[in-house]
């Protein structure tokens, strides 16, 4: 799939194909049919974000549909 990635802090991020992900246990895959950046983003590629771990694809507003369901996950 294409997705935006922060390779290095600072530096223009790439769209590139990265792989499809996997569903895991107690969690879903979404197919992400629109995403937006925010501010939060914007310090996430700057480093200001301790929690960001390089390589990075942002984008966590973001509107799609269910396309898989892990074990255990209800409702």
């Amino acid at each position: 799939m294409r997705a935006v990635v922060i390779e290095q802090y600072g530096v223009v991020p790439e769209v590139r194909e990265v792989p499809e992900p996997e569903v895991a246990d107690g969690s879903v895959v979404l197919k992400v049919e629109a995403t937006g950046l925010c501010r939060s983003d914007w310090h996430g590629w700057m480093g200001h974000d301790s929690d960001i771990v390089l390589p990075h694809v942002p984008g966590h507003e973001l509107a799609g549909t269910i396309a898989a369901i892990g074990a255990g996950v209800e409702g």
